[in-house]
């Protein structure tokens, strides 16, 4: 449940200039704005209004299909908070499936420190906005954490050109501040996998198992955004060839708003390669951990094996003594225990002596130690 101090509504009329912020449905009904609204879609040119709604209940979902005649299907997409993203043609609207990343930050923060504590810690997670795009003016259902909506405003507030502001150009504004909205997480991966790749050849054994979770975890981060990203690309691709076709829809737009959506689908393919190339990048440089990795416990597992040989050698050099004073150490007669003094004793132990130099010299000539 929404408390009702938050304010989710969010309407903007360009007759009125200016947009009405609430948190229930009675100041946006209270002045017959709903009455607005479907006079303007009756007509081709004059007000354009854009109704935003932030975390959309299903009840608000059911305000706004009875109020303007939403088809059910669209209104199950909303509600189920549908993740494919998609372009789908309804009598007199069309609707646009986009995802977004959403993060929860201080307001102080801007963009790009939003993304670089995202790099460091956890990505943003993603979630669905819903354009509803009408004749003359849009509803929207955006997820709580995004500053796009506000973004777009701004954006609305400085045009040179009023009449340039259309539903249609509301949609290609929303669209296209969400795909910028990427670009700096993107600087944050481009520095972060500059950094991993410069420390990769000069990092110590200790240092390379330390960046191994690094590099695995910025991936992750990597493969997110272009899960993401992917999705964008063929639904623009989509978006456009409707607007090209000779048979499109009435309710799709077409002329100078093409260039703005190649402009948005410029932004995104540039996007989509520098993520390939850094993602490159970090799999290189995983690679190169890995390996030296190899090389070291290749080297440790060399010099571990040299070691056993040499003690090998050692042990065959001296179990046969031990044998022989074991032989000797139980109930039978000594060489030399009948007759006084050390000689014997010292003579065995000569013995053993020479016999252990000899063998030690025979193993270090053929190089066994």
């Amino acid at each position: 449940m929404y408390s009702d101090e938050i304010p989710r509504f969010n309407y903007f009329s360009s007759q009125s200039e200016k947009d009405i912020v609430t948190s229930d449905w009675g100041e946006i009904f209270c002045g017959q704005f709903i009455d607005q609204i479907q006079e303007s879609n009756k007509k081709t040119e004059g007000n354009v209004w854009w109704l935003d709604i932030c975390d959309a209940t299903e009840q608000d979902v059911d305000v706004v299909a009875e109020a303007l005649s939403i088809h059910p299907l669209t209104a199950e997409d909303i509600v189920t908070r549908e993740p494919r993203e998609k372009v789908e043609v309804f009598r007199g609207y069309y609707l646009i499936t986009f995802q977004t990343l959403v993060t929860f930050t201080d307001d102080g923060d801007d963009r790009r420190s939003i993304a670089s504590k995202s790099i460091a810690s956890s990505m943003p997670s993603s979630a669905g906005c819903y354009i509803l795009v009408f004749r003359n003016g849009a509803v929207t259902f955006s997820p709580s954490g995004c500053s796009h909506i506000n973004r777009v405003r701004d954006r609305i507030r400085r045009l040179p050109d009023p009449s340039v502001l259309t539903s249609d150009w509301i949609c290609y504004a929303l669209m296209d501040d969400v795909v910028d909205s990427f670009e700096p997480y993107l600087q944050a991966v481009e520095g972060e996998s500059e950094a991993i790749e410069d420390q990769v050849f000069i990092a110590r054994l200790d240092d390379v198992q330390s960046l191994i979770p690094r590099i695995d975890n910025l991936r992750k981060k990597i493969t997110h955004l272009i899960r993401v990203l992917s999705g964008k690309v063929d639904l623009l691709n989509g978006f456009v060839k409707r607007c090209q076709a000779k048979d499109k829809q009435p309710v799709f737009p077409g002329g100078e708003l093409l260039m703005y959506l190649g402009d948005v689908q410029d932004h995104l393919v540039t996007t989509m390669s520098n993520l390939m190339h850094f993602d490159g990048i970090v799999g290189r440089s995983q690679s190169n951990c890995l390996a030296q990795l190899s090389a070291n416990n290749l080297r440790l597992s060399l010099n571990i094996n040299e070691v056993l040989s040499k003690v090998t050698v050692l042990a065959t050099i001296f179990v046969p003594l031990h044998m022989i004073t074991g032989l000797f150490g139980m109930n039978v007669t000594v060489p030399g225990q009948d007759i006084p003094g050390l000689a014997w004793f010292f003579g065995i132990v000569g013995c053993f002596i020479s016999f252990i130099i000899v063998c030690c010299y025979a193993a270090w000539r053929y190089k066994l130690l």
